[in-house]
């Protein structure tokens, strides 16, 4: 089965509001993966861009959370 069918399938029969805290779970730990990328870069334009995305997914999360 493909990542995205099986990602999908964590979130049937949940209701909105758990959708959502699961939704956000998985917006912090791509925030986290992006800053462990970020850590390793050498490129200061990439890191920037990592370190900016990991922030983004934060938003997503607190967006979700409030």
């Amino acid at each position: 089965m493909d990542p995205m069918a099986l990602l999908q399938q964590q979130f049937v029969g949940k209701s909105q509001k758990d959708q959502e805290a699961l939704l956000a779970t998985l917006e912090r730990a791509g925030a986290a993966l992006y800053r462990g990328w970020a850590a390793n870069e050498t490129d200061p334009k990439r890191k920037a861009a990592l370190l900016a995305a990991a922030e983004r997914e934060e938003e997503n999360a607190r967006v979700l959370e409030g």
